[in-house]
């Protein structure tokens, strides 16, 4: 159909329009933490697509559609801007600018490959980022200045492309923390503890290493309450019905298992103590000052000398051999933790991001201010 064509059926004044590529789960994630961005602003139109290539791509265009977006064919239609939380996938193909976010907190993690991991971090190689010796996004967005460096080393021709943005997710975990006792009612915490679990991908997990814990703690701990959190990856590699099986007997006695989306950044505020591995949400849970106990953490899979690796040499261990009780009473948040997210995420991410997209628009910023909206609340 051609543009005037389009425009023919259109009931909002659209001037410019927005694909979200979606890779995985978690790419729709972090795309719906920039969507408030644009909230009121008639003129941005966003549209997703299924960015194709990933393992854990399966059943994405059906999750993508039960949140109610508009969901296109990847490489149909016409978009001033695409924005891909991953600088993996055929990203070229698309006409128009292209916009890249880190995949989580911050770039800490090396490449995944069939047989472990690389030693360039992911998100910003060049193996991700050029294509035909050309670099593929017009911006990439970095969430500290100090990323800068780890992007020099590694693609230096991309340096130009860069923007330090900070993280709108961890601004909106932030903006959420007045809210607490509001998330502990709707969690069906009450006067109870509440310890979240929860648990990156892969054979170094947490989920992989200490699959029994749920049920460890929901029979030792029975006066708290118990939540766990599932990295999008592990949901998409088993689903719904295996994991229920697996955590049966947890569940059984009280186990909340957080939904696959959007519901683990709640949990994360409403938290008295966490338990994690080297997965993005241990970072924000330190990040935010939450006591942290870590059961695993797959060192190889951790940049050196980048914020996750602080995190993995700062936080307390969890003892496997010991009893859990009085190790989750005691768990303090990391030391230096404040200073920890200082390394990790600029200041004033909503305005920063926002500022860029409409940059890369073409387009004048709304005149309201670009402030972060506190995360939605979840039931068990």
């Amino acid at each position: 159909m051609s543009g005037e064509r389009a425009r023919r059926w259109d009931s909002a004044p659209v001037q410019r329009r927005i694909l979200g590529a979606a890779r995985t789960l978690t790419a729709l994630d972090r795309l719906l933490d920039v969507l408030p961005l644009l909230a009121d602003d008639m003129r941005v139109e966003t549209r997703f697509a299924v960015c194709p290539g990933s393992e854990f791509a399966t059943n994405l265009a059906d999750e993508l559609r039960g949140s109610a977006a508009n969901v296109v064919g990847w490489g149909s239609g016409e978009f001033d801007l695409a924005v891909s939380p991953s600088g993996n996938g055929p990203l070229h193909e698309l006409d128009g600018r292209v916009l890249t976010l880190p995949h989580g907190a911050g770039h800490h993690k090396r490449v995944a490959t069939e047989t472990g991991v690389a030693e360039e971090i992911s998100g910003l190689s060049r193996q991700q980022l050029v294509h035909g010796g050309e670099v593929v996004p017009t911006a990439i967005g970095v969430s500290h200045v100090d990323r800068l460096e780890d992007l020099r080393r590694q693609c230096p021709e991309a340096v130009p492309r860069a923007a330090v943005i900070g993280d709108p997710c961890f601004a909106r975990l932030r903006a959420s923390l007045p809210l607490r006792e509001h998330y502990r009612r709707a969690l069906g915490a009450g006067d109870r503890r509440l310890v979240l679990l929860a648990s990156t991908w892969g054979p170094e997990s947490l989920f992989a290493r200490r699959g029994d814990l749920a049920k460890q703690l929901v029979t030792e701990f029975p006066d708290a309450q118990v939540a766990l959190a599932l990295h999008p990856n592990v949901w998409t590699r088993y689903e719904r019905l295996q994991l229920e099986t697996w955590l049966s007997t947890a569940r059984s006695r009280g186990l909340v298992l957080l939904p696959r989306i959007r519901a683990w950044q709640a949990a994360l505020v409403a938290a008295d103590v966490v338990v994690s591995d080297h997965g993005s949400l241990a970072h924000y849970a330190a990040c935010l000052g939450k006591p942290l106990l870590l059961g695993a953490f797959g060192d190889a899979e951790v940049a050196p000398k980048s914020p996750m690796a602080l995190l993995g040499e700062r936080a307390a261990r969890l003892d496997p051999h010991a009893d859990p009780r009085p190790q989750l009473e005691g768990a303090r948040p990391v030391p230096g933790h404040a200073e920890l997210a200082g390394l990790t995420f600029a200041e004033d991410a909503c305005a920063r991001l926002r500022a860029l997209i409409y940059d890369l628009l073409d387009l004048r910023e709304p005149s309201w201010p670009a402030t972060p909206e506190p995360v939605e609340v979840v039931t068990p």
